[in-house]
């Protein structure tokens, strides 16, 4: 970030307002060099400044209007407007070194993806009403991701830090947002926060897994031992290691054989079957679907069907369906 100690505070309020116009429309400079050339602009004109000819902030306009035309001029290869961008653009980036433009979108957050998605098909101005953004800010994404390939390019190792630079929304979202402001979120937005729980949720679930694979092996056995002292196979048992208390459970894991159940039930009277043994009947959803009407008509009493919890599962439609 520049520094303007020592500047006049409407230089610097003029020039940095020139410059945000000026970062819509370049592409492959930061807004800090294009502060820096309209700074150049303003400092070579300014003993021009006469008093008796207007105020001194309409001096600066002036001057700035004109450095702004001159800097799109000297830039015009790099600035595309907005109505002229299409599908051509994003895999132009491909000419920019050898970098699978198609492989690295893949890894983007869900709003580049469907942007570079939508641009096989449809125009700006078609987008960013799917999207329900301006075209300014659809620029700003394409933007971001030809400047994210040209730094990927000015690396010999080609790795960038993707986060860096892309805008994305992270887990503290949701920490941070009430359900309903989460709820009004943009759907890509959603989306990325979607995929990255599933990617924690399935991590945590390794990584407890594993957890659990090494406390077992650091306690099972001692914990066992504990046990058959007791003449017991299962159950809690407690053992102090390194000054702490461990409290070890080994559970009953009961399994029975339904087809010995079955015979044993004969021979027993049906007061004592009820009293010892829970029968459950279910039908196969998809066994009940084969049944003849008559037979559906047979079980339609006993059959309750409530909606479960919704799911959602938010992707990038291909070409054909976008």
């Amino acid at each position: 970030m520049n520094s303007y100690q020592g500047i006049d505070e409407r230089i610097v309020k003029y020039v940095q307002k020139y410059a945000r116009i000026l970062d819509r429309k370049i592409f492959d400079k930061s807004i800090d060099d294009l502060e820096q050339e309209l700074m150049c602009y303003v400092y070579k004109s300014i003993n021009k400044f006469d008093s008796n000819r207007g105020s001194f902030e309409r001096f600066l306009i002036r001057i700035l209007s004109c450095a702004l035309k001159n800097i799109i001029k000297i830039n015009k290869r790099h600035f595309i407007p907005i109505s002229k961008i299409d599908i051509e653009f994003v895999p132009s980036i491909d000419n920019f070194c050898d970098i699978s433009v198609e492989a690295k979108i893949a890894d983007f957050p869900n709003r580049y993806r469907l942007i570079h998605t939508l641009l096989k098909q449809y125009t700006i101005v078609d987008i960013a009403k799917i999207m329900n953004v301006s075209r300014v800010t659809i620029h700003r994404d394409l933007k971001d991701i030809q400047r994210y390939f040209r730094k990927i390019c000015s690396y010999d190792s080609g790795v960038y830090l993707l986060g860096s630079n892309l805008k994305m929304k992270n887990l503290s979202t949701i920490e941070l947002l009430s359900t309903k402001e989460l709820s009004e979120l943009a759907v890509y937005d959603l989306a990325d926060l979607s995929e990255q729980m599933s990617h924690l949720v399935n991590h945590t679930k390794e990584l407890k897994e594993k957890l659990e694979d090494a406390l077992n092996l650091r306690f099972l056995e001692i914990a066992r031992n504990n046990l058959r002292n007791e003449n017991r196979d299962t159950g809690t048992t407690k053992f102090v290691e390194n000054g702490f208390q461990i409290v070890a459970e080994v559970p009953k894991k009961v399994t029975w054989d339904s087809e010995k159940i079955d015979e044993i039930i004969k021979n027993i009277s049906d007061e004592k079957r009820k009293a010892i043994i829970k029968t459950t009947h279910v039908i196969d959803e998809r066994k009940y679907q084969q049944l003849s009407p008559e037979d559906k008509t047979l079980f339609a009493d006993a059959r309750t069907i409530t909606p479960g919890k919704a799911k959602f599962k938010i992707s990038i439609p291909n070409s054909e369906e976008a």
